[in-house]
């Protein structure tokens, strides 16, 4: 345990780890905007190891209403991924889901709710199934879930089992967006301990 954490800090591993992340993000987009209709971007990855102390502000306020659309990873990459919305891009990526009209959604009900988790199904296996090309290690996610929420209470539910065997994480994000800038999500790839990093 000792040296995988060390390793988050050397810069050859996390460099090694990122350039994964941005080929698998990037097959990821493609497979979201087949998906939605609309052309949807990624940005480049950044990486931080981050305290569990300071991740409730580390993407803004604490008490903002937001959505995360939460997976875990399972096989060779284990850890955790998450889509996090604010709810106005969580109401917009539904209407576009449904094929309603901007704006018709006005709270996540079952329909919306069972839409957004398609999508992080969606985004996850196409992130997924990158990673076991570029390593050739099979990987899967498990079912989404979706929690709309505060910002803090979200990502307390994510971070608090691995905060039983660390003091801080490693955190890969990129950003996915459509080209107007209707919706934008943070998508956060969070490995574990026990993820074999130094194999990548």
């Amino acid at each position: 345990m000792t040296e995988q954490l060390r390793s988050w800090h050397d810069p050859e591993v996390v460099t090694r780890l990122t350039t994964l992340v941005s080929a698998a993000s990037e097959n990821a987009a493609r497979g979201l905007t087949g998906m939605v209709g609309r052309s949807i971007t990624t940005s480049a990855p950044r990486s931080r190891v981050i305290r569990f102390d300071d991740i409730s502000t580390y993407i803004g306020s604490p008490e903002s209403e937001m959505v995360g659309i939460y997976l875990l990873m399972e096989g060779h990459l284990s850890g955790q991924a998450i889509l996090i919305l604010s709810l106005v891009s969580a109401l917009n990526l539904a209407d576009w889901l449904m094929e309603t009209p901007a704006g018709t959604s006005t709270s996540l009900g079952s329909m919306e709710r069972s839409a957004l988790a398609e999508v992080g199904n969606l985004t996850v296996s196409y992130f997924l199934n990158a990673v076991a090309a570029l390593t050739g290690k099979p990987l899967r996610p498990s079912p989404p879930a979706v929690m709309v929420d505060m910002l803090g209470a979200i990502i307390n539910v994510v971070v608090t089992p691995m905060a039983a065997t660390s003091d801080d994480m490693l955190i890969i994000e990129t950003i996915l967006q459509d080209t107007e800038g209707d919706v934008q999500a943070y998508f956060w790839v969070l490995p574990d301990l026990m993820t074999q990093i130094t194999d990548y």
